[in-house]
């Protein structure tokens, strides 16, 4: 009996050593790319940026990539010192889950996402671990996610069918493919060359939309974009999260048409039909181009955004300027939060990021 007692122990011994070297699930690349899509970390920040003005950037999330170079564990507590790329080294505290990818002796570069914490006295940034994953299996999952993107969107600017009518009665052939009778009007030459792709993109979008209704709302995007100054594949990403490119879209708070725009809203617009995509449109731009310029951050040169201004002017569209500004930044609504990582996530997809 001691003899299967012994062999039982040493099987169970070995089921957990077993255990303790695989990766946890937790430190998985898959989950840490999860993790990343739903905070909505910001690509461009770092921690120089971060540690310029700490209050600012507040419960924004960001990702840090270096080499671990040394490890101190007390009890359910591990600390870790981090070397970024940079050469600059922060001491960090992550869960014990970690710990098979926190190895002083390992050297191997790790993905880091981290959470600005409220800011304290000097310079050190207050960072708290949200999840790691090793950097070559990140980087892997990206090229691939990027392939396939781009091979998306090729499909949906060449594959999807667009009537054109033939003897010149809707538009032109041009060297650069071919454009409306109203783009050719109100388009400037290079909002003319951008045409065809964009409006076989919103074609794709929602395929239900006859050419006329494509035609018009592809060359108000262009125009009133180009207008306001902003970039029109963002105003796409905003339609796309508003109304899915449905002109007759209502909500059921009685937001209108393409841009979900409010009755009081169309009402300070003067606009006397807010389905009306041109109107809806124009109202659209003109009014996150406020939000825009209200959160513009000091020191960003003129005409250049940042990220963080980008999402503060979206969670103003979508939950009202006071929110943003009574809570130091996106509003603690699911809804708020949900829309503007959407739209970025949409944006920098349209972007090619």
């Amino acid at each position: 009996m001691s003899l299967m007692y012994r062999l039982i122990s040493l099987v169970l011994s070995f089921l957990l050593l077993l255990l303790l070297t695989i990766p946890s699930r937790a430190s998985s690349v898959d989950t840490y790319l999860k993790i990343r899509r739903e905070v909505g970390y910001d690509p461009t920040l770092t921690y120089q940026t971060v540690q310029s003005d700490i209050t600012a950037y507040a419960n924004d999330y960001f990702e840090i990539k270096g080499v671990v170079t040394g490890t101190i564990t007390r009890g359910d507590n591990l600390s870790f010192l981090f070397s970024m790329n940079n050469s600059l080294a922060i001491l960090l505290n992550a869960p014990m889950e970690y710990q098979s990818l926190v190895k002083s002796d390992n050297r191997e570069t790790l993905r880091v996402l981290v959470q600005v914490k409220q800011s304290i006295t000097g310079n050190v940034v207050p960072l708290k671990v949200i999840a790691m994953a090793k950097d070559s299996e990140v980087t892997q999952r990206e090229k691939e996610a990027l392939t396939k993107m781009q091979a998306a969107k090729k499909r949906a600017i060449t594959t999807h069918p667009v009537a054109v009518s033939s003897g010149g009665k809707v538009g032109y052939q041009t060297s650069v493919g071919f454009i409306s009778r109203m783009a050719a009007t109100y388009l400037n030459p290079e909002a003319q060359r951008i045409y065809p792709q964009y409006l076989n993109f919103i074609a794709h979008c929602n395929k239900k939309l006859s050419f006329k209704q494509l035609d018009t709302i592809t060359v108000s995007i262009l125009y009133f974009s180009e207008r306001y100054r902003v970039d029109p594949r963002l105003v796409i990403a905003m339609i796309i999260a508003e109304s899915d490119f449905d002109p007759k879209s209502t909500s059921c708070k009685g937001a209108m048409g393409l841009g979900q725009l409010m009755p009081f809203e169309a009402k300070e617009l003067k606009l006397s039909n807010p389905y009306d995509p041109i109107g809806n449109i124009k109202g659209t731009v003109d009014l996150f181009k406020g939000k825009l310029d209200i959160f513009r951050l000091k020191g960003t040169p003129k005409g250049m955004l940042t990220w963080r201004q980008i999402e503060l002017a979206l969670a103003a569209y979508n939950a009202g300027a006071g929110a943003v500004r009574r809570y130091g930044g996106i509003p603690p609504y699911r809804e708020t939060q949900n829309y503007v990582r959407k739209i970025i996530s949409t944006y920098r997809e349209l972007c090619g990021l």
